[in-house]
């Protein structure tokens, strides 16, 4: 192989760089899918029964404009609140609204059904008997208190549906349009799925746009401090450039779009893609120092014998540990296992060719080169005593292990799981501060949708959806819930006198309540129900909003759903949004389980070939199932749940750590078979590879680190957790690993483990 790359290496050098530019030239025509549903498939039961209740009702994403003040009943707010409103309904693509204004009261008459406006003229600011009277009202109006009115009249809402005319981003700068043009003291705040995947397009474009140029400046940096001269640090670093150009190109090429998740890939391989630049570069450091002046053949065919298995067989486990997302269920994640495994196939293929490549073109001999910051000197002082330490005390360092790692994984006991994509925001943003006031004042912005198909008028069917209705009303985490069989107890109160048998009730017959509808439509509009019944009066909508979208109330209220509709003589359908997050959340759990089991099935079925040994196969995954255990019951003690993002960790961190651990025992393997001791070999490998795999492991947090920057409370959490997986893993190898080998002494790292494979030339 060396004497290929030395007389094809202009070819190698022209072919890796022109192939890279082409990908990279394909990046800026990337798009970006903000759609959480869009991560799971469309086979989903959940997705689908969502889809039949959105084609009769209409797609639930809807926006709320939110006003606050410490009084919100004052005649500026109102007129400013109804001069929006106004000039929102004059948009084609806002198809229904529900606000102060549009709202209607049902009231009785001389013993008729009287319905009007909830407020027909706006009180002036001395009128306080008509402030008082509005007041009244609203707390009175179980279809205004709580829905276009807070029960504390400190905030008032408009809600919009969207429709398709236009894409939503147009929509929404509509919006924010006519919101501009008509100022007051109320603050007006935006929420809703449609805005929060408006901040979801911005975030994603903004954590691009500064987070890879800030990794990628954080990763020459750390380059620089441990390899020394700037010509060492280009030579990985360009492995790390086009390696993650080519991956990145592949998104717009194949027709996937960036999401939260593929936001990861980029920064994971500028995180990795130098690990096996760094092992080469390293090693020709070393050659240099013990001999001033050689010969550039002989250097490149001593560093491709010395590390090209070693670095093949790292590659291969890193890339079966990435590919465990393959078994994923959140497509995100799957296409994150492609781009990824793709992108550090290119970047163990560049590190074997290009760099020693490099290395040959750099000068006719080779010169001395400058000390890093960070050279032996300075790990030498770290390792030296380290490796006493082990050779002195492995069994303590073995029990002290399993002591630690036993207590800090009780607290995965307490992990949760978190699909609400409000949180995914800090507290400070617009949009979670919105959702948390539709939360707490307007019942929530997440929601459960049950469609019940049958004849509506039938008093069985519509004592049933009432039944609904007031039983799911009193779960804790749910805050409002509308359906067609409160609009008839209302009608009814209009009818009856509060001591008759009908009163708030609903009728016994279908003709009476046949009746109620047309008394409605004398002075009401029909159209008022269109979200809760169709004009064929075959289909009727609960809407049940979620104050609380937990995955513990959504399985709550669906119990009770299934409980109450079992025995009902029509068809039952739920979906919703909240409904499909906690299928979601099943995709997580599931996409744990499967992808961090094929990972390390997949990783320990390559260390035992690797090490020709099962008992090989299975020490070299101690560290990693170490460094799962620590990560998990760091999450629970921490509170820092498995979302979409944090979920992908553990198969991320198999394929990387395994690496560190791959690299020490094969160094000690050769250090043992060349005659040195148990001993002699610790201290060696320590000295050499160790110090390899500490830079490796510096630059892999470095590179990760610039996520806690992140615009998103996901990524930042996934940010600070690589920092404890990788580090665990690095003390997994580094110590974990020769403590275990000094203290059983297996007879697998004697094997002449470079006769495995004779194929790889």
């Amino acid at each position: 192989m060396a004497d290929f790359i030395i007389k094809y290496r202009w070819l190698i050098i022209s072919f890796s760089l022109f192939t890279g530019l082409v990908f990279i030239m394909l990046i800026p025509s990337s798009e970006t899918d903000p759609e959480m549903r869009n991560y799971i498939p469309s086979s989903m039961e959940s997705r689908i029964k969502t889809d039949e209740i959105e084609n009769e009702f209409g797609v639930q994403d809807i926006i709320m404009l939110l006003f606050t003040d410490s009084t919100i009943l004052t005649e500026e707010n109102l007129r400013q609140i109804k001069n929006i409103d106004q000039g929102i309904s004059k948009l084609s693509s806002i198809s229904r609204r529900i606000s102060p204004f549009t709202t209607s009261s049902i009231k009785s008459s001389e013993g008729m059904m009287i319905v009007d406006p909830l407020i027909k003229t706006i009180p002036s600011e001395g009128d306080t008997a008509g402030i008082n009277e509005l007041y009244n009202d609203i707390l009175n109006n179980p279809f205004a208190r709580n829905i276009v009115f807070s029960s504390d009249m400190t905030s008032a809402s408009i809600t919009a549906t969207i429709n398709n005319t236009e894409s939503e981003s147009v929509v929404l700068a509509k919006v924010d349009s006519v919101v501009a043009a008509n100022t007051g003291n109320a603050r007006i705040m935006k929420g809703g799925l449609p805005y929060i995947r408006l901040h979801i397009m911005k975030d994603v474009k903004r954590d691009a746009i500064v987070l890879v140029p800030l990794a990628l400046i954080v990763m020459l940096l750390v380059l620089k401090l441990t390899l020394g001269e700037w010509r060492s640090v280009f030579m990985p670093f360009s492995v790390v450039l086009l390696s993650t150009g080519m991956c990145m190109g592949l998104i717009p090429l194949i027709g996937w779009k960036l999401s939260i998740i593929t936001l990861l890939v980029p920064i994971l391989l500028i995180a990795v893609g130098n690990n096996y630049g760094i092992y080469l570069v390293t090693k020709f450091h070393d050659i240099c120092r013990k001999e001033k002046y050689i010969p550039k053949r002989e250097i490149i065919n001593e560093i491709i014998r010395s590390l090209k298995k070693p670095l093949i067989y790292s590659g291969l486990t890193t890339i079966a540990g990435i590919l465990g997302l393959l078994t994923h269920s959140i497509i995100p994640a799957r296409q994150m296992g492609v781009l990824a495994a793709a992108g550090v196939l290119a970047a163990l293929i560049m590190s074997i060719l290009l760099i020693p490549g490099f290395i040959y073109i750099r000068s006719k001999r080779t010169e001395v080169l400058k000390t890093p910051f960070l050279g032996n000197d300075a790990f030498k002082k770290i390792l030296n005593p380290l490796a006493e330490l082990i050779i002195r005390y492995p069994g303590h360092i073995i029990l002290y292990s399993v002591i630690f790692t036993i207590v800090l994984s009780s607290g995965m006991s307490l992990l949760k799981i978190e699909t609400n994509q409000e949180n995914y925001f800090p507290k400070n943003n617009p949009v979670r501060q919105a959702s948390d006031i539709i939360n707490k004042k307007f019942g929530g912005s997440q929601t459960i949708s049950v469609m019940i198909a049958g004849d509506i008028k039938d008093p069985v069917i519509m004592r049933r959806i009432d039944e609904l209705t007031r039983e799911t009303e009193h779960i804790d985490g749910v805050g409002q819930v509308f359906s067609i069989s409160q609009a008839v107890r209302e009608m009814s109160k209009a009818v009856f006198l509060p001591e008759e048998d009908g009163y708030d009730q609903i009728p016994s017959k279908r003709e009476s309540i046949a009746q109620l509808f047309e008394l409605y439509n004398m002075s009401g509009n029909y159209d008022d129900f269109s979200q809760m019944l169709n004009l064929e009066n075959t289909r009727a909508h609960v809407l049940i909003k979620l104050s609380d979208p937990s995955n513990v109330v959504i399985k709550n209220v669906n119990n009770k759903i299934q409980t109450i509709t079992k025995d009902i003589p029509a068809e039952v359908t739920t979906g919703g949004y909240a409904m499909i997050m906690a299928d979601f959340a099943r995709s997580i759990i599931k996409g744990q389980i499967f992808s961090l089991g094929f990972a390390l099935i997949t990783v320990f079925i390559l260390l035992s070939l690797i090490f020709k040994s099962f008992r090989g196969g299975l020490t070299g995954s101690i560290p990693l199932a170490v460094s799962i255990l620590i990560l998990f019951g760091f999450m629970g003690f921490t509170g820092i749940a498995l979302d979409a993002a944090t979920a992908l960790l553990s198969s991320i961190m198999i394929g990387v750590g395994v690496d560190f651990t791959i690299q020490y025992i094969w160094s000690f393997s050769n250090n043992i078979r060349n005659g040195l001791t148990y001993e002699e070999s610790t201290r060696t490998s320590l000295r050499t590879i160790g110090r390899s795999i500490i830079i490796n492991a510096l630059t892999v947090m470095a590179g990760f680190s610039v996520l806690v920057l992140s615009g998103f409370s996901s990524i930042r959490f996934f940010g600070y957790l690589v920092l404890i997986s990788i580090g665990s893993c690095l003390v997994g190898a580094i110590i974990l690993i020769p403590a275990i080998i000094m203290k059983f002494r297996p007879g697998f790292v004697k094997a002449d483990m470079n006769t495995l494979k004779k194929t790889i030339k």
